[in-house]
């Protein structure tokens, strides 16, 4: 068998297993309950529509912009927080404000803001921006200690060490990152599109909801899929190209620093107070400077006159609290089954490229289904309970944690791969004692990114099925023309998430 077929073979195995079930439950649970048509309705209706070329051309465009400009500023925000290592603080918790904001929230005022093209180009790029961003810094965090401290005693400067050593190395990391950025981009602009637009494939799958045209939604969906999955290939396939041999010997595990004492500590809560005093000021500046409408923007001193001296402000702390509460243990189970199901296959996927090649579609179909366009047909085949809030919450936990988890156990030195073999250490052991200590840090960053996933995963069932938490507090804001009530749950809502 040629090198070319058994790299073709597991995906295709994949694929046709992936369809044969959707083709069973079709035919046999979902039966007559109009949730998943059978495939060759889903494909007929694909045809007939001219495989919704226009659709996908306005969409690809505002998700190839919000790409490109969501990555540029990852990109640039990374090199400043390398080169000058003071402002990482307080640049890493501004983007962490930008992501743990719910786009689905957020989506009016952008409109108001941008036009509504630029508003769609914005969320797609703001779905970009803070995945790419961890990924970037993760990668040149972990340059290779030996070539580095080469280039200090060269007298070499720290933007050399960065172009010449750091980015190199961590390609690994980046293409990781911007493998999830691109489902990202397209779900971004299709979620604008869904929230307002006349164009685009959310257009379109909105068109197709609203006359009940279940398999038209799920054509619509697959080719979403199909563009995402061609943009993750293609830049895995980029990255093998631009990835070299990695010839260090070091294979430790780096030590804890530990507290660092008193001192550090204080310099860590100044730190975090001076990135909440930017934050806070950049939100004052952007109200006031962008003008917008003073009845539709809330400045941060409204916010906390909400919660503090307005009539009612006991009642006001009363709701944002409760719905705060329902709305993060949602968000704690969706998180806790999509990081256990995400460590599992990754460890299938390490240990074996025929499983791996065989469901990559499967990774790749949660990744890039767009999720507010899913949750109802979601909800009527798991129910509006606990089981869709674990569903929707875990899918979107589950990519980061796994494409970045994965990209680390397989970033271990080879001195230490070789060590373990010498003393015959079993896969298992190595994998507990090594592999996975290797994988702190990328679970740590992809919890970064998984957390806030998974709060917006609970926040979209809450708006769109449950009816209850803090997203039916924003839903219901926004349906009522309560702006300070929409301004007080989303800054919240970012706080804790931050």
């Amino acid at each position: 068998m040629s090198t070319r077929i058994r790299r073709i073979l597991p995906p295709a195995v994949g694929l046709v297993i992936l369809l044969a079930l959707w083709q069973v439950i079709a035919l046999t649970i979902a039966t007559g309950r109009h949730i998943v048509p059978t495939i060759p309705d889903v494909f007929k209706t694909m045809i007939a529509d001219g495989f919704y070329s226009e659709g996908v051309a306005t969409t690809l465009g505002e998700a190839a912009r919000g790409f490109l400009w969501g990555n540029l500023a990852a990109l640039a925000v990374a090199a400043i927080c390398l080169l000058i290592p003071p402002l990482k603080n307080v640049l890493t918790r501004l983007a962490m404000a930008t992501y743990s904001t719910p786009t689905i929230a957020i989506a009016p005022l952008l409109i108001v803001l941008f036009s509504a093209d630029g508003a769609k180009v914005s969320m797609a790029a703001l779905s970009v921006f803070f995945p790419t961003l961890l990924g970037i810094l993760v990668g040149l965090e972990g340059g290779p200690k030996s070539a580095l401290d080469f280039v200090h005693v060269s007298g070499g400067s720290r933007a050399f060490a960065m172009f010449r050593v750091r980015l190199r190395a961590a390609v690994p990391e980046i293409a990781a990152a911007l493998s999830l950025a691109a489902p990202a981009a397209v779900v971004g602009a299709m979620i604008g599109e869904y929230l307002g637009g006349e164009r685009g494939l959310g257009v379109v799958m909105v068109q197709a909801q609203q006359s009940l045209n279940v398999a038209q939604v799920w054509a619509i969906a697959i080719e979403a899929t199909a563009i995402s999955t061609a943009a993750y290939l293609l830049i895995g396939a980029l990255a093998k190209r631009l990835a070299y041999t990695v010839t260090s010997t070091e294979f430790a595990i780096p030590a804890s620093t530990g507290g660092g004492g008193l001192r550090q500590r204080a310099l860590g809560l100044a730190r975090t107070v001076v990135s909440l005093v930017a934050v806070l000021v950049l939100w004052f500046v952007l109200v006031k400077v962008s003008g917008l409408d003073p009845y539709l923007a809330k400045t941060p001193d409204q916010v906390w006159a909400f919660f503090t001296t307005d009539s009612g402000a006991a009642g006001h702390r009363e709701l944002i609290a409760s719905g705060l509460l329902k709305t993060l243990g949602d968000a704690s189970i969706g998180y806790a089954v999509g990081t256990v199901v995400a460590l599992v296959v990754a460890v299938l996927f390490l240990n074996s490229s025929l499983i791996e090649g065989m469901f990559l579609p499967v990774v790749m179909t949660i990744r890039a289904v767009p999720l507010v366009a899913m949750t109802p047909l979601i909800a009527l085949v798991f129910g509006r309970g606990l089981m869709t809030v674990a569903v929707l919450a875990g899918a979107v936990t589950f990519v980061p944690t796994l494409v970045m988890v994965l990209a680390s156990l397989r970033a271990v030195p080879k001195p230490a791969t070789d060590l373990l073999h010498v003393y015959a250490v079993g896969r298992i052991r190595s994998l507990f004692t090594v592999r996975l200590a290797y994988a702190i840090p990328a679970l740590a960053a992809s919890a970064r990114i998984a957390i806030p996933g998974s709060i917006l995963g609970a926040v979209l069932v809450e708006i769109l099925v449950t009816g209850n938490g803090i997203g039916y507090t924003v839903a219901t804001s926004i349906g009522q023309s309560e702006y300070v009530t929409l301004w007080a749950a989303l800054a919240v809502l970012s706080l804790v998430t931050a």
